[in-house]
């Protein structure tokens, strides 16, 4: 659909009479409405005003009467976790239509087949339990990389410092521990390209990848995921020097998925790889680290010869592409924040390190679908091709599932939640493309902005506050309208929308769900409701209004929770 700014009449009710005009002026009166009371607010379908603090909005029905929504949201950005109280009381207000209409299911969903699904939080539950070891070594890993560079020909322990040749055997350690226990595996070098060293573990299971299968990993490593990463986030340091990275296939991996598990590792980035082995007076060296760029990756296991668990050479080639791409992002972010923005002393935060890793998967699904952000993607563009709802079930419907999870429960999750949840991860990545949207006006044009915010040596809202702006609770407030305000018609402002996904048309045509948008709406009919949300939460409450009624919205909530009225028909 074509989005346009409608005149608004979201302001305050204490400015009567400037109010009084504005309507006028804007036609948002309806056309047979009796005359406006003072403080009366009209809406137009997809119009909305806010209701300023702890205070009371009046809103009119119209000839016809109208449906609307209530959205409270919580702006708090301290102190995320802890829960504010809310009150409604409301009068003249009656019971709510349906909030979505159900749809055809057209659209398969990957998420609801019984297959295991990818234990995404893998690699970052496995990160922050070293984060306390290795946290103190930046200034250690530093001088390790001045010295390396000083001396390019020295030896530093790393598994691939030269450019090896196909065929070769080469020392990794593959252990779960970050630093202090070593689980050494030979791998051997399958295919060598312009940026990617491809391993295969010797005790890899039989029936695997052919020599083509890692040959064209290579290259899929150097058209896309490579490209696509480093245009968009910035290139990693080069710590081996070998100008590649290692991708590195190993039953080790499959080994950390139980038999019979309902999820699996597909593959990850390990920090502890980043850091020297060298122990200086402030940093005791990481002995188990590999010294250089390298990912760990799932094993084909066509026999399930590791816990039992089959694993088909076409559903690794299926998920290692995205998972790169993921992982990828981690890898060039904390490489950045080491070697390359030295003003940094930290990693970034859980959340919007993994709200990057999934804008990683979403760039790589515009990739292959030949799309870019900004277009309204809806079930119709999706289920028209087939290159296009490939893409779409490979490198987007995951993070399709985890907004679902969020919307589903939005009063308590947030997009600023210091957790690794599923729910958090859906709301950081759909938060980032709303605000990467309303920054660059729908164009697309976000490189800069994901560039900013990797090259950062800030972290966390700091970190958003530099590349968007300090009004970060603005920002959560029209993004908590933006959910059921997105698609409602030309009169919805630009703040409330996404404008790069149609989600109301995508979640009803989804097979295997529930065929219906997902977002937790509540009745406001019996005039009272009160609750508790969290920072970064929001709750929805529809209600109508009879036709030539007022109705009186009152909300009592401490100062972070901001209100507003949005008219949905």
């Amino acid at each position: 659909m074509t989005r346009s700014r409608a005149c608004s009449v979201i302001r305050a009710p204490l400015i009567v009479a400037a109010m009084a005009l504005l309507l006028a002026g804007c036609g948002a009166q309806d056309s047979q409405s009796p005359p406006l009371d003072p403080g009366v607010v009209t809406l137009v379908p997809g119009q909305s005003a806010p209701i300023a603090g702890a205070t009371t909005l009046r809103v009119q029905g119209g000839s016809a009467g109208s449906e609307n929504v209530l959205v409270l949201a919580d702006t708090a950005t301290v102190s995320v976790s802890a829960k504010s109280a809310y009150a409604v009381a409301a009068s003249d207000v009656g019971a709510a239509g349906a909030v979505s209409a159900p749809s055809s299911s057209l659209i398969p969903d990957a998420t609801a087949t019984a297959a295991p699904v990818l234990d995404i939080s893998f690699g970052m539950r496995r990160n922050d339990a070293s984060r306390t070891r290795l946290g103190g070594g930046f200034g250690a890993a530093r001088a390790m990389f001045a010295a390396r560079t000083a001396a390019p020909h020295g030896r530093f322990n790393s598994v691939a410092q030269a450019i090896p040749t196909v065929g070769d055997l080469l020392s990794v350690n593959v252990g779960s521990a970050a630093c202090d226990t070593l689980v050494t595996r030979s791998a051997r070098v399958v295919a060598v390209s312009a940026r990617a060293i491809v391993l295969s573990d010797t005790l890899n299971p039989s029936g695997g990848f052919s020599t083509a299968d890692y040959q064209r990993f290579a290259v899929r490593f150097d058209t896309l995921v490579y490209p696509l990463d480093v245009a968009n986030f910035g290139a990693p340091a080069d710590i081996d020097q070998n100008q590649r990275i290692i991708l590195l296939f190993t039953a080790a991996v499959n080994e950390l998925t139980p038999r019979n598990s309902t999820s699996y590792v597909g593959g990850f980035f390990f920090d502890r790889d980043l850091f020297p082995v060298n122990t200086t007076p402030d940093f005791t060296g990481c002995k188990g680290s590999n010294v250089g760029e390298l990912f760990y990756l799932l094993a084909p296991d066509p026999t399930g010869q590791v816990n039992g668990n089959i694993r088909r050479t076409g559903f690794v080639d299926s998920v290692t592409t995205s998972v790169l791409a993921h992982e990828f992002q981690h890898l060039i972010n904390a490489s950045r924040r080491l070697y390359i923005n030295k003003a940094a002393s930290e990693f970034e935060v859980t959340w919007l390190n993994e709200g990057l890793s999934h804008i990683a998967e979403e760039l790589l699904f515009y990739h292959e679908a030949g799309l870019t952000p900004g277009g309204n993607i809806d079930a119709t563009l999706i289920r028209g091709s087939p290159v296009i709802r490939g893409a779409y079930n490979a490198d987007m419907s995951s993070n399709t599932a985890r907004y679902r999870l969020y919307l589903a429960a939005p009063s308590e999750n947030s997009p600023i939640r210091s957790d690794d949840s599923l729910e958090t991860r859906g709301a950081t990545w759909d938060f980032l493309r709303y605000l990467a949207d309303r920054k660059s006006g729908g164009s697309g044009s976000d490189v800069a902005t994901w560039q900013g915010l990797v090259n950062s040596s800030t972290n966390g809202l700091a970190n958003l506050r530099a590349v968007f702006g300090s009004d970060i609770a603005g920002f959560l407030r029209d993004w908590s309208v933006s959910h059921y305000a997105d698609d409602l018609g030309s009169a919805v402002v630009r703040e409330q929308t996404q404008p790069s996904w149609n989600f109301h048309s995508i979640f009803p045509a989804l097979a295997g769900a529930s065929n219906t948008y997902p977002l937790q709406v509540r009745s406001l009919a019996g005039s009272s409701a009160s609750g508790t949300l969290i920072g970064g939460g929001a709750a929805y409450y529809r209600f109508s209004i009879p036709a030539n009624a007022t109705a009186t919205i009152n909300v009592t909530a401490p100062g972070p929770i901001q209100a507003v009225v949005v008219r949905v028909r």
